[in-house]
């Protein structure tokens, strides 16, 4: 893939020296309004062009006023998310984060949940799901929609410097809706835990954990160690969809 972005920076705004104090120490921090708007429409645009034709790395759920969309690898499918990925200044936020290091694209998601009921994302790691390992692998997070306390992603403050991996978590949501489910040449029902210990029942005993989450609104990005346990809270969303587009970046570990 060619560079990552254009010289200057498309960003906003630069990552400051103590947002890149607060991901180093806690493994998230939340960078208010650093992605322009114009890239934003554009992420709209290249999901709802995957919507209409879904990849053969598509799981979706789609039953009465639950629906789940989620994608593997869409820029490699689309245009508008691959010239994201190339020239939005996402990689120039992973190479602020982690100053020094030679970062790269690794993989990109996308993420869709309509109107309506908002499933929960299990809490887990990414770590698990995996066919690489590294210690310093970045997740931009980068939502299109207001995306309110209750229903955004949450993350284990210090969770990344735990040093276990855990076993994988499948998503209730698949689970409850298989008659409605449709998995391909991913599946994350058929996933193998390895013997891994599995993930602290955390929702059971939210006090005990030292947990962190922000609302979102487009424009923001949540940056976050891949090792992090981290979910999405369910809810009910009467009004708007909650989408967000996920890209990861590594360094010469990998």
């Amino acid at each position: 893939m060619p560079p990552l972005t254009a010289n200057p920076s498309p960003l906003l705004r630069d990552v400051t020296d103590e947002e890149v104090s607060s991901f180093l120490r806690d493994g998230i921090v939340c960078l208010r309004q650093i992605i322009a708007p114009e890239w934003i429409e554009q992420i709209r645009t290249g999901m709802e062009e995957m919507r209409a034709s879904p990849s053969p790395f598509a799981t979706i759920v789609d039953k009465g006023e639950t629906y789940l969309y989620a994608e593997q690898m869409p820029s490699v499918f689309n245009d508008q998310l691959r010239g994201v990925v190339r020239a939005s200044g996402l990689g120039d936020i992973s190479k602020s984060l982690l100053p020094g290091r030679t970062m790269r694209w690794l993989y990109d998601q996308l993420w869709y949940k309509g109107a309506g009921q908002v499933a929960e994302t299990p809490w887990h790691q990414d770590t698990a799901y995996a066919y690489y390992q590294g210690l310093d692998i970045v997740r931009l997070w980068v939502p299109v929609d207001t995306v309110p306390r209750q229903t955004t992603l949450e993350i284990v403050r210090g969770s990344h410097l735990w040093n276990v991996v855990y076993a994988p978590a499948v998503p209730q949501v698949l689970l409850e809706n298989k008659d409605h489910l449709k998995e391909s040449k991913f599946s994350y029902t058929n996933i193998v835990d390895d013997g891994l210990p599995a993930v602290p029942d955390i929702e059971a005993h939210r006090e005990s954990f030292d947990i962190v989450g922000y609302p979102v609104e487009p424009g923001d990005v949540v940056a976050f160690n891949y090792h992090v346990l981290h979910h999405a809270g369910s809810g009910f969303n009467p009004h708007a969809r909650r989408r967000a587009f996920a890209v990861l970046f590594a360094d010469e570990q990998i």
